[in-house]
């Protein structure tokens, strides 16, 4: 007897059949075998995921999810019960982010069934959470994310595989799960992604990985109250009235993003309209909401402008710039949410003539403190100074269950890496893998040691050994924790397979360069952060005479042919197709066109990259890398066009940081329209406060940002042309000094617990309630931020005795169990007053920082305090953590202010 609706069979056999010449295309049909449930929910599959979930693993992987899903609605109680649309979208659905698709579900649910039976829906997310923490904690890493299996394996993971793992094992008990994110905080430079469990009916949300005796508890509740955009993903627009599937916050690659910010954060409606140079409504203009990160102007959501020109967004009060773009015009402004009108609904317009307007309500409207070089334009960022807190209350008995459940936890992660290690080492050495490189690697496969150690296992002798070595080595720890012996065999095997016409090509280069060059880019198999496929030796085999004779004698028309099958638009969102898949379908996105190019080349033996600044396809021509895309023949100089420029640094001994401090980037066609594409500068160095680069002819744009301390921004923005004879040589970069009032802030803080060394206790609210007080929590090992913070001290005692009567200081010791160290307590007997250091835990010092919106993971942390009222008993005036010159003597003026 079918489990599922009629009405879902056949929604899935209507997106199946509007898909059928694309995968007819690729060679990819729904097996005539299955039947019933079975065939709905493969269909269902197959009209929607993207093209590589389809290609570029095994058809049982799809089925795995189908048959789980099935069953657990057959057998779950609390599955059962769920509306269609709910079981489709957040228990069967095999997709959470851009992870691989492994079989992993049941494989899961094996592992929690036992923990989880006899327990309530709220308990039994509780207990998934902390089978989580115990194979995976926080780590950050690149943006590749991993699937279930290669965090299970590697043990660490950036949020975005934490939160990935957690919902996998919260579907493959049955219980819905969604991951949370926003694209990027307003007021700190990162993102974060968290999960909601649907529990009796209501969103329940916590830190993925990060064990909590209760739900609706997590480090970023007071952070996601302060966001601009928070939403999450559904894959298909099939609803029976429960999923949201509008894409009221955008739709990328066919993967709708629903708003969730109302849930978190105070919102407005911002609705903007899009106007033509001639006044006309820009129908079908597409609509950026940007916001300033990392010195990077980063679209959160992208909308179509309806048939009046107007797209309409709910935001969290806090300031965007709207980039719009239509058939290659764009235009910008900048608009705060936090003014509306009489309506509650915030307002602004773009007209398509490449010119930046100001809305009338935004501060930079307003900002007349600006002094910035002639071309430089100011742009003010104001962030949401947030709402209340979702986070549930929690008792000292859950707080110190929580910490021992999350000790626990990492107790067993860590036993388990350990295991994985001594079992490595073990076989390597009985399979005589003696040489140094093999225990680092071994170690960085994790769970995955069995793979790489067979392969080395598999050599047939010295040489063949080395090869193999230097390969893994070229490869990433991320890489080696879920990389295939088949990926590994066809990337050895179809380089070995092309190394005459590699030495050929290498010829021109001192023999010490040639093997570097080999490994990094003809060997290796990895070109950006796309899945490793494994299918060298299939493109060797697709490409005939003639094929290989035009890739490796005219490159430029090799990547032509693959850039006209780029016919589908730029999407983040979903993972790029292998290049035998994007050979075969003759259809993809520009991004996968380059990809392709590549891995072709150095399938062909042509040694291949993209370029590590501006991420374009490259071949190299026997002297130096060339770009692929740029006009001209392959008998042109590699550097023929291209234009020499230079940054120069305000201060040549403190160079500003690329992806902090500044960003270029340069104007061209984007995922979002006609807008520009940051360059990775982060590997090119300054030299006497100057970074020298050579650049293709364009135009292009300097972001500069400073960081106030209530997560504002100042930045300041320049448009140039570059071009042959370009009057611009060198571009002096300029930033906005903040005023000192511009420091302060109002905080509201917990009342967060510190021990004296006699057992006594205190809180942050008596500490403020005699007065402004700075309180420095400093590290107890003595480290030198913290030896630095005392010098200062001592200092500003001596050229200041009354500034330390007018505001006192508070000392603070971290962790609370570590003895004081010897240096550290001799400074400490050195200061001008008083003191006897407090004891502040490590959870205590992290969920400081964190209220405070600074860096949890330095010390010493410095919070100027001042007292409370009726709505918290203490506030943070400013706050910084790290240490920088110049900041006990700040915080001691801003806190008598």
């Amino acid at each position: 007897m079918p489990i599922l609706s009629p009405a879902l069979a056949d929604y899935a056999a209507r997106r199946l059949a509007a898909r059928g010449p694309e995968l007819a295309a690729a060679a990819v049909a729904l097996p005539e075998s299955l039947q019933g449930d079975r065939r709905t929910l493969m269909a269902l599959l197959m009209g929607t995921l993207p093209l590589t979930d389809l290609t570029d693993r095994p058809a049982d992987t799809l089925l795995d999810y189908v048959d789980h899903a099935l069953t657990l609605r057959a057998t779950m109680p609390w599955t059962r019960a769920l509306p269609e649309d709910v079981f489709v979208h957040y228990v069967f659905w095999p997709r959470v982010n851009n992870e691989r698709l492994e079989p992993c579900r049941e494989r899961i649910f094996d592992d929690l069934a036992d923990r989880v039976e006899g327990l309530d829906a709220a308990r039994a997310v509780v207990e998934t959470n902390t089978w989580c923490a115990e194979h995976l904690t926080y780590s950050p890493s690149d943006e590749r994310t991993l699937g279930p299996y290669g965090t299970l394996n590697r043990g660490v993971g950036r949020c975005g595989e934490e939160s990935t793992l957690l919902v996998h094992a919260l579907r493959a008990i049955g219980i819905p799960a969604r991951q949370v994110y926003t694209p990027r905080w307003a007021h700190c430079d990162d993102n974060h992604a968290w999960v909601e469990a649907l529990v009796d009916g209501t969103w329940r949300f916590l830190g993925a990985c990060e064990p909590e005796e209760r739900l609706d508890r997590g480090w970023f509740d007071r952070a996601a109250s302060r966001a601009m955009l928070v939403h999450a993903r559904v894959f298909c627009d099939y609803t029976t009235g429960t999923v949201d599937a509008s894409a009221d916050a955008g739709c990328r690659g066919g993967v709708l993003l629903e708003n969730l910010t109302a849930s978190y954060a105070p919102t407005t409606p911002l609705e903007v309209t899009v106007r033509r140079a001639d006044g006309s409504p820009a129908a079908g203009a597409l609509v950026a909401f940007e916001l300033p990160n990392g010195a990077e102007l980063f679209p959160l959501a992208t909308l179509a402008a309806d048939a009046d020109g107007r797209a309409r967004l709910e935001l969290g009060r806090g300031t965007v710039l709207v980039h719009a773009s239509l058939d290659g015009d764009f235009g910008e402004t900048i608009a705060d949410t936090a003014a509306c009108g009489a309506d509650g609904t915030a307002t602004a317009s773009v007209t398509l003539d490449g010119r930046i307007a100001a809305d009338a309500t935004s501060p930079q409207a307003a900002d007349t403190s600006a002094t910035l070089p002639q071309g430089w334009r100011p742009m003010t960022f104001a962030a949401p100074a947030g709402g209340p807190s979702r986070a549930a209350d929690a008792t000292p008995e859950e707080r110190q269950a929580s910490a021992a459940r999350a000790a626990g936890a990492e107790r067993r992660r860590v036993a388990r890496l350990a295991r994985f290690a001594d079992e490595a080492l073990r076989r390597a050495e009985a399979d005589g893998l003696t040489d140094p490189d093999v225990p680092r690697l071994l170690r960085q496969a994790g769970g995955n040691w069995p793979v790489v150690e067979a392969f080395l296992a598999a050599a047939g002798d010295e040489a063949d050994r080395m090869l193999r070595i230097r390969l893994l080595t070229a490869l990433s720890a991320k890489d080696l924790c879920d990389v295939s012996g088949a990926v590994l065999e066809d990337a050895l095997g179809g380089a070995m397979a092309v190394r005459g016409f590699a030495a050929d090509a290498l010829a021109k280069l001192p023999e010490g360069e040639r093997l570097g060059m080999v490994v990094d880019h003809v060997l290796d198999p990895r070109v950006a952060h796309e899945e490793l496929a494994g299918d060298r030796r299939a493109l060797q085999r697709m490409i005939d005479d003639t094929g290989r004779g035009l890739a490796r004698r005219q490159p430029r028309a090799l990547c032509a042919l693959l850039d006209s099958y780029a016919t589908v638009p730029s999407c983040e969102e979903v993972p790029p197709v292998a290049a035998s898949t994007f050979l075969t379908a003759r259809r993809g996105t520009a991004e996968e066109a380059a990809l392709a190019f590549v891995a072709i080349c150095r399938a062909l033996g042509v040694p291949a990259r993209l370029d590590p600044v501006t991420g374009q396809p490259q071949w190299f021509d026997g002297t130096a890398f060339v770009d692929a895309r740029r006009a001209g023949s392959a008998s042109d100089a590699p550097r023929a066009g291209l234009v020499p420029f230079a940054l120069v640094a305000p201060d040549a001994a403190r160079p500003p940081r690329h992806g902090v401090d500044f960003t270029l980037g340069r104007l061209g066609a984007t995922g979002h329209g006609t807008d520009w594409t940051t360059l990775d500068l982060g590997r090119t160095p300054w030299h006497d406060g100057r970074m020298e680069l050579t650049l293709a002819p364009g135009d292009y744009r300097l972001v500069t940002t400073v960081r106030l301390p209530d997560g504002g921004q100042l930045a300041a923005v320049r448009r140039f042309a570059l071009g042959a004879g370009s009057p611009v040589t060198r571009m002096p970069l300029a930033f906005r000094e903040p005023r000192e009032d511009q420091l302060l802030e109002r905080l509201p803080l917990e009342d967060l617990p510190l021990t004296g060394a006699d057992g006594a206790a205190t809180s942050l609210t008596p500490l403020a309630a005699d007065g402004p007080a700075v309180l420095f929590v400093l590290d107890a090992h003595g480290s030198e931020p913290s030896m630095h913070v005392l010098d200062e001290l001592i200092q500003l005692g001596a050229d200041d005795p009354a500034a330390l009567t007018a505001v006192r200081p508070v000392l603070a010791l971290t962790p609370a169990d570590a003895p004081v160290a010897e240096a550290l307590a001799g400074m400490l007997a050195r200061l001008p007053f008083e003191t006897r250091p407090w004891h502040c835990d490590a959870r205590t010092a992290e969920r400081l920082a964190r209220t405070s919106f600074v860096d949890p993971s330095k010390t010493p942390l410095i919070v100027a305090l001042a007292p409370g009222d009726d709505e918290a008993g203490a506030y943070a005036r400013y706050a910084c953590s790290g240490y920088n010159v110049g900041s006990v003597a700040l915080a001691v003026r801003l806190a008598a202010r």
